[in-house]
């Protein structure tokens, strides 16, 4: 697995989300990425990758116009 740069990352997702925040954020934000990345990485199961990502709901059919 490839080393993250949390400070590039942070000061790249920052810059494209057009936001301006302290030195004190954006260290909190560096310091916490890794740990944000590895639990948003655990939410995506690969042997459930064929499987619909949750159930759909039609208002029309039930109510329609």
């Amino acid at each position: 697995m490839p080393t993250l740069d949390s400070e590039a990352i942070v000061t790249s997702l920052l810059a494209a989300a057009q936001l301006t925040v302290s030195d004190e954020e954006k260290a909190t934000f560096v310091r916490d990425y890794p740990l944000i990345r590895a639990n948003a990485d655990a939410l995506y199961l690969d042997e459930l990758e064929a499987y619909e990502p949750a159930v759909t709901f039609d208002p029309t059919v039930y109510y329609p116009a």
